[in-house]
């Protein structure tokens, strides 16, 4: 039995990786790879996954750390700002999506009370899924993802006196239901209250001593209790495991550990989610996707669309844009795992029969799998829908408006970009009296700036009409603050069809499409993180007193030979080593000839690795340094080689000089 177990975490294991590692190459949410491994090993029917067992109540516990870590990001004061949201958006969204499926469920004869547990399970969305996507997507604190947080914390919350109501119906006593609800309320009341005392003065105080031992083992550990603790306390009291794990990371989260908390315990998290996504994948049974594929495929409709529909009325009704809203319903749209929960427990109570299950459950996976793609390409159904049409407006106006202001205006400079550096940038020049307009295309940026007085309008500088009413024939300097490649050489186009001279200083946040940038016409190109390390070089010399003047020689020839000579650095043991690839390919590494090696009393010219990936930038003998090598320079034994390029083919640079 232990092999069998063993053979099958294998398969897992290794499927999970091939499909994770496939999506991940071709740019898809990496959900519908775990849920695509669950489907292929529940069609193979792997005990590990069978629903008493263990594994799934492990998968549970990802879901709590999930909860655990959205906490994390939702302070006390934060969810007391969004009660309205909370409140009006979740309870509108339940009653109204439950009240829907409650008549569809009637129109197909099912009695009241398998309709309402039917149509509150369908109500609920995928916390899972969403907050895992909006994470990915960088969306958690969008004005969309915020509406649907706050949507998915009332349904975590509505769940509770559902979970305690299945059980209660199956028994048909009125006055039973109302005992159980009250009982339900005043738990999460004491739940509350506990964990608010608890995390307010004792949690604190006891990372602040786990802190102080500086052992990350014991931080992790201690993380993990705290979450898990919390959520075994809530679920002892009948409620739900991630009611516990959210309100423990929420009352952390105004504390200063709030990022090293979330830091330790995101690869647990992520593994043990992954297995969850797996679990939901193993629900899908394939008998029954054919038998009734197309209900289930009519249904599944119905489901997307009846709730994208309420959840863009409901944000209307609140004052959303249009843009917001939609992006919103596709991330509600699915059903969610606290619903397959409620589905699992009326079976349990023989409410509902094996076949209706299975049906809902299938309904309820497929929805699941397509949200990821709905929310991947929300901004381009958004923008294809009403972005166009609105962008249009936006920029006739702008047209008129800025061809207005900066008719008399000659010699002056165009920003791209009114965040945080052109903002800085824009304020340098007006104190220097220098004439400068701002071009930006977020409308509360531009209206908040505009309302302040600045010379900001809106704009797409990707279009040569803006900037042509922006004055671009007789602009002195251009400057492109925003860091989207695409957008960025759009915008160079445009410039250089209608002037060629006039200087682009592009602004990007590392070195890696330094080369692409000027080829396509920038004029200067500033890497924030290396301008950042010459800053610092600049102040280290001058307050070791070398003369300005020899600072300021020795930065700018950096800067003439295009960072050269800071391209690479020495990689180290870091957790974050996959962002420092993506982010700066070079890499510095020495290599010691020894007596054996083969590069030993050879030349420069007999090496053969790939000298447009990696290069020698120095060799060090002794106290004396060589960094202009000629092909007949003869290495010896001792030398250290400084080897930059690519990290892929440092290796093999190194195996060339060790032992050719």
């Amino acid at each position: 039995m232990h092999h069998i177990i063993y053979a099958q975490l294998l398969v897992t294991l290794a499927s999970s990786v091939i499909l994770v590692a496939l999506f991940r190459r071709f740019q898809l949410p990496t959900i519908l790879a775990y849920i695509g491994v669950g489907f292929l090993l529940g069609q193979m029917g792997f005990e590990f996954f069978a629903p008493d067992s263990n594994a799934r109540y492990i998968a549970e516990v990802g879901v709590v750390f999930m909860l655990f870590s959205l906490g994390l990001e939702f302070s006390v004061p934060r969810v007391i700002a969004l009660r309205n949201q909370v409140l009006g958006m979740g309870i509108l969204q339940m009653v109204l999506t439950t009240l829907t499926f409650m008549f569809i469920a009637r129109l197909f004869g099912i009695d009241w009370t398998l309709a309402f547990i039917i149509a509150a399970a369908l109500a609920m969305s995928s916390t899972a899924i969403i907050t895992k996507q909006l994470d990915e997507q960088r969306e958690t604190h969008s004005r969309h993802g915020t509406m649907a947080i706050s949507t998915l914390l009332f349904q975590d919350m509505a769940a509770v006196p559902l979970l305690i109501l299945v059980p209660i119906v199956a028994v048909s006593d009125t006055d039973m239901i109302t005992q159980s609800i009250s009982l339900a309320m005043f738990k999460g009341i004491v739940a509350v209250i506990v964990l608010m005392i608890v995390g307010k003065w004792l949690l604190p105080r006891l990372f602040h001593e786990v802190a102080s031992a500086h052992s990350d083992e014991l931080f992790v550990m201690t993380s993990i209790l705290v979450a898990l603790v919390a959520s075994w306390f809530t679920e002892w009291l009948g409620l739900s495991m991630a009611l516990g794990a959210f309100l423990a990371g929420m009352l952390l989260a105004e504390s200063q550990f709030k990022h090293q908390i979330d830091t330790e315990i995101r690869p647990f998290r992520d593994i043990l989610l992954g297995l969850f996504f797996v679990t939901i994948g193993t629900l899908v049974n394939l008998a029954t996707l054919f038998d009734h594929a197309l209900l289930i495929l009519t249904l599944l409709l119905i489901l997307i669309s009846t709730k994208m529909l309420i959840v863009i009325g409901i944000s209307r009704l609140m004052k959303a844009r249009w843009e917001d809203s939609l992006k919103a319903s596709l991330a509600l749209s699915q059903a969610g795992e606290l619903g397959f929960v409620l589905i699992g427990l009326a079976r349990q109570q023989d409410i509902i029969s094996e076949e209706v299950t299975s049906i809902i459950l299938s309904i309820g996976v497929l929805s699941m799998a397509i949200t990821p793609f709905l929310m991947n390409y929300a901004s381009s159904i958004s923008h294809m829908l009403f972005g166009s049409r609105e962008e249009a407006r936006l920029n006739s106006n702008a047209k008129r408006l800025i061809a207005q202001a900066v008719k008399e205006w000659d010699q002056h400079v165009i920003i791209c970009g009114f965040g945080r550096i052109g903002q800085t940038i824009k304020r340098f020049l007006d104190n220097e009296g220098i004439p400068t307009l701002a071009l930006d295309r977020d409308p509360r940026r531009v209206r908040e700036g505009a309302t302040a007085g600045e010379d900001i309008y809106f704009g797409d500088a990707r279009r040569r009409s803006i900037l042509n009413a922006a004055g671009l024939e007789r602009a002195q300097l251009i400057i492109i603050t925003f860091d989207e490649l695409d957008g960025v050489l759009e915008s160079l186009a445009a410039i250089r069809q209608n002037r060629k001279n006039v200087s682009v200083l592009v602004r990007t946040k590392d070195d890696r499409n330094l080369e692409q940038l000027q080829q396509a016409g920038a004029t200067e190109v500033v890497p924030e993180s290396l301008e950042a390390a010459l800053m610092l070089v600049s102040h280290v010399m001058f307050v070791l007193k070398v003369p300005m003047r020899e600072i300021i020689d020795k930065v700018q020839a950096v800067r003439q030979n295009r960072y050269q000579l800071l391209h690479s650095f020495y990689h180290g043991e870091s957790s974050d080593l996959m962002r420092v690839l993506e982010t700066h390919r070079e890499q510095l590494h020495a290599v010691v000839l020894t007596e054996r090696a083969t590069a030993t009393n050879s030349t420069v010219q007999d090496l053969s690795f790939p000298k447009s990936k990696v290069h020698i930038k120095a060799v060090k003998r002794g106290k004396e340094s060589f960094t202009t090598l000629t092909p007949d320079f003869t290495f010896q034994q001792g030398d250290i080689v400084l080897l930059s390029g690519d990290p892929d083919y440092i290796e093999l640079a190194e195996n060339v000089l060790l032992g050719g």
